[in-house]
């Protein structure tokens, strides 16, 4: 008997200590599914945090560049064998693309009237253009349909902290043309009204003046500038550079080829517009000449002795 009551209390002493150690594993594997869980937790709540701050940069960045104050301005040189029809072709252009022609000029001869008037430049065309900013490449493109580009350049200069600064300054202004007609409805002094009218009246000049700088900016950041000059020649210039040596070899035997056939064309020229100064000219040397050596023939005669 006293070894079975020895053997119980051994068996509950052993299934005590079995629930214990169980409780205290399980408590370890709650704790550490808790820190996993937080881990978790702080592992999403960084990554949003670094994705939100990432978005407010980018809309930063765009807001920058909507920001940006760029006045473009491009040069353009074409030429044309039908100058009529590019002109034409070229105002229409700019009425499609909501754009205006701000200057044009147009000089020389036609080249059919040029070979009769030896010495005239043929004729040239130079406009400055204005094309919303938004379709100046779009504008440009379509330039190629038009007449051949000999060159072309685009350049932008930003503007962006003048435009701001001055924009700041007529809020700046604004405000003080607001206190100034305050003290002038609270002052009862002549002197005072009268220096008051005088300060306002430079506030209200200076606001006016900064206003136009920003209409003119608005002007020049909203339209680009297009200068532009139309050439009319005989010939198109092949500006498609040479890939092979053998191209190059090619581009430079026409080059030789048009500049003899120029030569003896204007050689052609040159003799058949001067040929009546040319024959006068002979005229009168064969004349002097004649009559050079016939006074020579003389004046030996003359000194033969007899």
């Amino acid at each position: 008997m006293a070894k079975f009551y020895h053997f119980s209390k051994i068996l509950i002493f052993s299934i005590i200590f079995l629930s214990l150690i169980t409780a205290c594993s399980d408590t370890n594997v709650k704790n550490d599914s808790e820190i996993y869980s937080d881990s978790l937790k702080a592992d999403k709540t960084s990554l949003t945090e670094s994705a939100g701050v990432k978005d407010e940069k980018q809309q930063l960045n765009q807001q920058m560049k909507m920001d940006q104050k760029l006045i473009k301005t491009a040069d353009l040189s074409i030429e044309t064998k039908k100058f009529n029809k590019t002109i034409n072709a070229l105002e229409k252009s700019v009425t499609n693309y909501n754009g205006y022609i701000q200057s044009n000029q147009v000089s020389g001869t036609s080249l059919l009237d040029q070979n009769n008037k030896e010495g005239h430049p043929s004729r040239s065309a130079h406009y400055t253009i204005r094309i919303p900013s938004s379709k100046l490449n779009a504008y440009l493109e379509s330039i190629n349909k038009i007449g051949n580009i000999i060159s072309k350049s685009i350049s932008s200069e930003d503007i962006s902290n003048q435009y701001f600064d001055t924009e700041t300054r007529v809020k700046s202004l604004k405000i003080q043309e607001e206190r100034l007609l305050d003290l002038l409805k609270k002052s009862g002094s002549l002197s005072d009204i009268i220096q008051l009218e005088k300060e306002l009246s430079n506030v209200r000049y200076e606001i006016e003046s900064l206003t136009t700088t920003l209409k003119s900016y608005d002007s020049l950041v909203n339209y680009s500038t297009i200068n532009l000059s139309v050439i009319e020649v005989a010939t198109i210039t092949d500006t498609t550079p040479p890939k092979t040596v053998s191209d190059r070899i090619a581009v430079k035997f026409k080059e030789n080829i048009k500049s003899i056939s120029n030569g003896l064309k204007n050689t052609t020229v040159f003799l058949v517009g001067n040929s009546l100064l040319i024959i006068f000219w002979l005229i009168i040397l064969g004349v002097g000449f004649f009559l050079t050596r016939k006074a020579m023939k003389k004046y030996n005669e003359w000194n033969i002795p007899k």
